[in-house]
């Protein structure tokens, strides 16, 4: 490597180290703190060349630069730009609006007081809540309550730009005017420049007018407690906010005159005497609210109740009246008291008829019960006589059995003895049968009963001689004899097997 390329990569590193590590790095760098923004006046550039329209400039124009930075770091260069980080980032809350003043920009028309993008003055466009780096050169931001309709209630807007609405008819979206649709339950963030948004309760309210008076037919004053039970529904608030005005502008308006108006009307028709008594206090009620809810029905208002309740008659009418009616009360009080004590004295005569009728159902009672108490015992009495005869009958029958039983069962015993001696004598007839006669038999008993070890040898020596000379039926013994060892040998061989 020569040298000249040696000094070349040299310069390079140099430059890059100086450029980076020194003069970005420590002279070009700005950081930015959390909920700061940094606004840039460009030092070199263009001229502004509406420098009485334009407060900020775009890139590349002399002047404080449109574009605003966020916090973190950034790089610009002080022989460029001047650099501001004293400002804050605008907060606008959950319960709030902001309102923009541009300090920038075209002037607004003839008539129009809200300025749209890129005018200036008060912007149509407002902030809802949020966090928002504008440039603090160009706009102000003023800081107002969001609109809030309470559940029970609905907003009736007015809109104050735009074209006006037809004569005596609601608005329609983006005229000027009560608008006929209402808003609902909730949070609203409108420009109040632009809004004007009234919460109207749409529930039943009650009203109590006290001391209305008029005349009677016969020339006495007449004071009434009346209260009424009277709400709007949601579809007829715009209309009657653009009819009346306020809810209090009904009252004062279309309530209270219709109430006196009717109590003035159907109230002179009747006496003074008439509004003390029940009958006539009753028809004068519902004349009252069917009236009452018959006007008001026509102005778009709902009267649910329209209630008489306090009626104020002149002492020197009333009293006199009072009197005779309570004169009459008591007259009525004690014929029923009168007719009570007849009852009461039917009733008493009634209950001793009631008691002697007991007392007589008691003996005839105890009549009928010894009587079947008797008719009882003399049934159990027959019943018991014919058990023992029974009983009896039964026994006489049980001996006659049991006889014949010890008859039956004596001749039975006789009959199994006669069978068994029978069978026994047909036995020993049978066994000398097949011995062949009375005296082989008895040599046969007599071989039985000799011992098990008992052997017997003859010897036979020929005729003639003394130990050959048996008597006859020596040879019926021995076959005796030999039979009884074959039948011990054969009892023994089970036994060895």
């Amino acid at each position: 490597m020569n040298m000249k390329i040696k000094v070349v990569i040299g310069f390079v590193a140099a430059f890059l180290l100086l450029y980076v590590g020194f003069w970005r790095w420590t002279v070009c760098r700005v950081y930015v703190e959390p909920g700061e923004i940094l606004v840039l006046t460009n030092k070199l550039g263009e001229e502004n060349l509406h420098s009485d329209r334009d407060r900020v400039v775009k890139e590349g124009v002399k002047g404080v630069q449109a574009d605003v930075y966020g916090e973190g770091r950034h790089f610009f260069s002080p022989l460029q730009y001047h650099v501001d980080t004293s400002k804050e980032v605008h907060v606008v809350g959950p319960d709030e609006v902001g309102l923009v003043k541009s300090m920038t920009g075209e002037q607004l028309n003839a008539g129009d007081f809200l300025a749209e993008e890129g005018q200036k003055g008060l912007m149509r466009r407002v902030l809802t809540p949020g966090k928002y780096r504008l440039n603090p050169f160009a706009f102000e931001i003023i800081k107002g309550q969001a609109t809030r309709i309470r559940p029970g209630s609905v907003g009736c807007a007015t809109r104050l730009t735009g074209a006006p609405s037809p004569e005596g008819q609601l608005a329609e979206a983006g005229q000027r005017g009560i608008q006929k649709d209402v808003l609902q339950p909730g949070i609203y963030y409108r420009n109040p420049n632009e809004w004007k948004i009234q919460e109207v309760w749409v529930g039943y309210n009650e009203i109590t007018l006290e001391n209305v008076s008029f005349p009677s037919s016969d020339g006495f004053t007449i004071q009434l407690d009346i209260s009424v039970v009277w709400g709007l529904l949601p579809k007829d608030v715009p209309l009657i906010i653009n009819r009346f005005g306020t809810t209090e502008d009904v009252i004062r308006k279309i309530i209270r005159p219709q109430i006196e108006s009717i109590c003035r009307i159907e109230g002179s028709k009747y006496g003074a005497k008439d509004f003390i008594e029940g009958t006539s206090r009753e028809k004068f009620q519902k004349t009252f609210t069917d009236s009452l809810i018959h006007e008001t029905k026509m102005r778009n208002i709902d009267v649910l109740l329209g209630l008489v309740r306090d009626i104020h008659v002149p002492i020197e009418l009333r009293e006199p009246i009072q009197n005779s009616k309570i004169a009459a009360e008591e007259q009525l009080t004690k014929e029923e008291q009168r007719k009570t004590q007849i009852i009461m004295n039917e009733l008493e005569e009634l209950k001793a008829g009631v008691s002697k009728g007991v007392r007589e159902v008691g003996a005839d009672t105890e009549k009928m019960i010894a009587s079947i108490k008797a008719n009882a015992e003399a049934k159990v009495a027959t019943i018991g006589g014919d058990k023992e005869v029974a009983v009896a009958e039964i026994k006489r029958k049980v001996a006659e059995l049991s006889a014949e039983r010890e008859r039956i069962l004596g001749r039975a015993d006789a009959d199994v003895i006669e069978m068994m001696q029978k069978a026994e004598a047909d036995r020993f007839q049978k066994n000398v049968t097949a011995m062949g006669d009375p005296e082989a038999y008895a040599n046969y008993i007599f071989a039985t009963k000799l011992s098990d070890d008992l052997k017997i040898h003859l010897r036979y020596a020929g005729l003639g001689t003394f130990w050959t000379d048996l008597p006859p039926g020596a040879k019926g013994l021995e076959d005796a004899a030999n039979r009884k060892i074959l039948e011990k040998d054969q009892r023994e061989q089970p036994a060895r097997k």
